[in-house]
């Protein structure tokens, strides 16, 4: 059995890994190469309506927006 400080420290980390603002596979294909598209900033969402996130091709540099 863990202890409660070690459940804490590792329940930290996977809170720290999922707060992260680096460049994340979002599982959709770019339109121009179909390589993966990554959210650019997952954790910002553009507040328009519908709210849309940005998103980039890291192998042909395609930029664009997804719907959240």
């Amino acid at each position: 059995m863990k202890t409660l400080l070690e459940h804490n420290e590792l329940r930290r980390q996977q809170h720290a890994s999922l707060n992260s603002n680096e460049p994340r596979r979002n599982g959709i294909a770019c339109p121009n190469c179909g390589n993966e598209l990554l959210d650019s900033s997952p954790m910002f969402t553009l507040t328009s309506n519908p709210p849309q996130k940005n998103i980039h091709c890291a192998n042909c540099e395609y930029v664009g927006y997804r719907v959240a």
